[in-house]
């Protein structure tokens, strides 16, 4: 008992401890795991069953998406080597194959699952298709010295529902991402943030009852008279009324709040984690990219690329060796990621219409250039007008004086294109509608009118290119003349 000299009876000593105010502290001890003997069956990764819930986190589920579509979205064609026949008959097989089979969605599949659960398995099909079978239940089965034995596909070790032995694991086709000597079965691509997405998706429940516990401050009221009055006041009162407290002395009442929301920047440690799921999930994801510089974006991006040429090169190689190559033998088609290249990919659209619009260029080849670059472009469908109606007040056509039909060879003066107008002559000539010297005569109008249009009349590139043509072109209709020697004279 305490008694101070302002107090006229003594109190009892104000008790104080410390307890713990979230009950059972959590365990802080390491586990370490046994060693264990040597078993034929190769367990799986000790996180496989939490692969699924991970990837239905949003942010990995994304990444996920985005990589898959990065690696194997972009589509593929195939090519024969440089020095192969490059519409060899093997190449035809294997683009029947690959449309038979849609090997487009199987290699999407096959990705997505090698990146989440790091390791597809795949089943070969007699007919070369693709069954793609789920990791959680495929195991395989290996001696002592690694040799494997088998495959099997089982819901428990005592329940196996399909194995493959023998020759039979010529049939079985694994897709690993990351193996390794202690990671036979691969690494998930969420293996080293599955921590870090449950702490955050326990966040994520734990912030309602921070809201609901922590998030107000706790009123305390002290008084020196009975309280029960108090007590009941603040029960029965509505959440829109105050309280009154009346008959008191000063002294006698006081109030005080207890803030229990921390002060520091919970956000923080937030940031954090979110930046080291990113990393770990090595994606070009926004919330990754958002405050990024343009040479650290430069950086990332690079990085991402490395990721997904290393990939895309793998799934080739076991493709091009457990699907193209027994189907064909050699020479094996090669798997070429993306679209097939056409040399023009670098053709702006400004280029592409400056081009197009040049007098030099004939119709024909507009046509097809705008083919090139617009292939699903569908064909032209001109609208017709209406006919015009001749006032026949007699009921008799009017005199008209009808056109004369050009013959064929004397079009190629008026077509823009030399080769396509030569060519016209070359053939009439074949046709024996005509005779050598007027084929010769009439190349010689057309390269005339040609290099005219180009470079004028009376200049030295004309003079140079007519002399050069002219030889061209005595030599290109001489072979037909079955070795006869003619003068040639043009004016």
């Amino acid at each position: 008992m305490v008694k101070w000299p302002w107090q006229k009876e003594e109190r009892s000593s104000l008790e104080a401890s410390a307890v713990s105010g979230y009950g059972k502290q959590e365990s802080v001890e390491s586990q370490v795991s046994p060693s264990m003997p040597f078993q034929p069956r190769l367990p799986h990764p000790q996180n496989m069953v939490n692969y699924n819930k991970w990837a239905n986190d949003p942010e990995a589920c994304i990444a996920l998406q985005v990589l898959t579509d990065i690696i194997a979205g972009v589509g593929f064609y195939t090519e024969m080597a440089d020095e192969e026949d490059a519409e060899h008959k093997n190449k035809e097989v294997i683009d029947d194959f690959c449309e038979r089979v849609n090997l487009d969605e199987d290699l999407r599949q096959i990705t997505w699952s090698m990146l989440a659960k790091g390791f597809c398995p795949v089943e070969r099909l007699p007919n070369y298709d693709l069954k793609i079978l789920p990791p959680e239940t495929f195991y395989i089965y290996r001696d002592k010295y690694g040799n494997i034995l088998k495959y099997t596909q089982e819901f428990s070790q005592n329940q196996v529902v399909t194995s493959w032995e023998g020759n039979e694991l010529e049939n079985i086709i694994l897709f690993k991402n990351e193996e390794t000597t202690s990671h036979l079965y691969g690494i998930s691509l969420l293996e080293s943030i599955g921590a870090l997405l449950d702490v955050r998706n326990q966040m994520n429940v734990d912030i309602g009852k921070v809201l609901h516990r922590m998030g107000y401050p706790i009123p305390v009221m002290r008084t020196s008279r009975d309280k029960t009055s108090l007590d009941t006041a603040i029960e029965n009162r509505d959440p829109d009324q105050w309280i009154t407290i009346g008959n008191v002395n000063e002294g006698e009442f006081g109030f005080d709040v207890i803030e229990v929301a921390s002060r520091s920047q919970p956000h923080e440690w937030i940031d954090l984690i979110n930046m080291l799921i990113c990393e770990g999930l090595h994606a070009p994801l926004l919330l990754y990219l958002k405050n990024a510089t343009e040479a650290s974006a430069t950086v990332m991006m690079e990085s991402v690329d490395r990721l997904v040429n290393g990939k895309q090169r793998y799934i080739k190689r076991r493709v091009e060796k457990y699907l193209f190559e027994p189907q064909v033998s050699q020479p094996v088609p090669r798997l070429i990621w993306g679209a097939p290249k056409t040399g023009l990919e670098k053709v702006t659209l400004t280029e592409l219409a400056s081009i197009i619009n040049s007098p030099k260029l004939a119709n024909n080849q507009a046509q097809e250039l705008i083919k090139m670059f617009f292939p699903n472009l569908p064909e032209p469908e001109w609208e017709k007008g209406p006919q015009p109606q001749l006032f026949q007040p007699f009921g008799s056509k009017p005199f008209q004086k009808q056109p004369q039909e050009m013959p064929v060879e004397a079009l190629a003066e008026r077509i823009n294109d030399l080769g396509t107008g030569l060519n016209i002559i070359e053939a009439c000539f074949r046709e024996k509608r005509l005779s050598f010297i007027e084929a010769i005569r009439q190349g010689h109008r057309t390269i005339d009118a040609h290099l005219k249009r180009i470079h004028g009349e009376n200049t030295e590139a004309y003079a140079s290119d007519r002399e050069v043509k002219y030889k061209e072109w005595v030599k290109r209709i001489m072979p037909a003349t079955e070795g006869k020697t003619y003068e040639v004279r043009v004016s």
